[in-house]
C-alpha cells in the first residue's frame, strides 16, 4: 500500500487567499475622538448598541500620544452607512453622539484579520488590530503518522467510491 499512498498527499488549503499587505480589503467606519475619562462608559455602550461583529480583529479604541505626553483617544462608533451618509447611523449611536457631543469622521479599517505579521503591521497603519499567529504549520500539514495517513486515504477512497456508485445523490461532510 506504500506506493499507493505516495499518490495521495495531504495538503493545507487556506481559508482565504493571501493578499499583499498594502492591498488588503478595507471597510469604512464612523469614528470620533473621545475623552479618556469617558472612554469606558462610551465603549461599554457601543458594545451593546453597535457591536463590531464582523470586525472582531479591530480594536475599538485607538490611542495616540501627542506633544507634551498628552493622550488622544479615538473610538470606532459603528460601520459607516452606504455613501458615508451619517443619517444612516443607528439611532442608538446617534443618541450616543448627541449625549457626549462627539464629532464624527469616517475612516478605514481592514476588513479581515491579518494572517501574517506583515499584514498586521500594514493594518495597524490604518487602525490598531489584534494579531494571533497561526498555530498550525502553514507550509504544509504535519503531524500525521503513517497510520494516520493510511486512515485518511482509506476513508477518502471510501467517500469517493460511495459518491460515484449508483444513481442516488450522496452528501458527504468531512470533519
Amino acid at each position: 500500500m506504500g506506493s499507493n499512498l505516495d499518490r495521495w498527499r495531504i495538503e493545507h488549503i487556506p481559508g482565504k487567499p493571501q493578499v499583499p499587505p498594502d492591498r488588503q480589503p478595507v471597510v469604512d467606519v464612523v469614528a470620533s475622538p473621545i475623552e479618556p475619562k469617558l472612554a469606558n462608559a462610551i465603549v461599554r455602550r457601543l458594545n451593546q448598541v453597535a457591536p463590531l461583529e464582523d470586525l472582531r480583529h479591530v480594536k475599538r479604541v485607538q490611542k495616540k500620544c501627542i506633544e507634551g505626553g498628552k493622550v488622544e483617544l479615538y473610538a470606532i462608533l459603528c460601520i459607516a452607512p452606504e455613501n458615508s451618509d451619517l443619517s444612516g447611523v443607528p439611532v442608538d449611536v446617534q443618541e450616543l453622539i448627541s449625549s457626549y457631543q462627539l464629532s464624527t469622521f469616517i475612516t478605514k479599517v481592514c476588513k479581515y484579520a491579518a494572517l501574517s505579521k506583515e499584514e498586521w503591521e500594514a493594518q495597524c497603519k490604518l487602525w490598531p488590530t489584534s494579531y494571533h499567529p497561526p498555530t498550525y504549520n502553514i507550509s504544509g500539514i504535519s503531524g500525521f503518522s503513517e497510520e494516520d495517513h493510511q486512515y485518511v486515504v482509506k476513508f477518502m477512497k471510501l467517500a469517493i467510491d460511495l459518491a460515484t456508485s449508483g444513481n442516488e445523490l450522496l452528501m458527504l461532510r468531512l470533519l
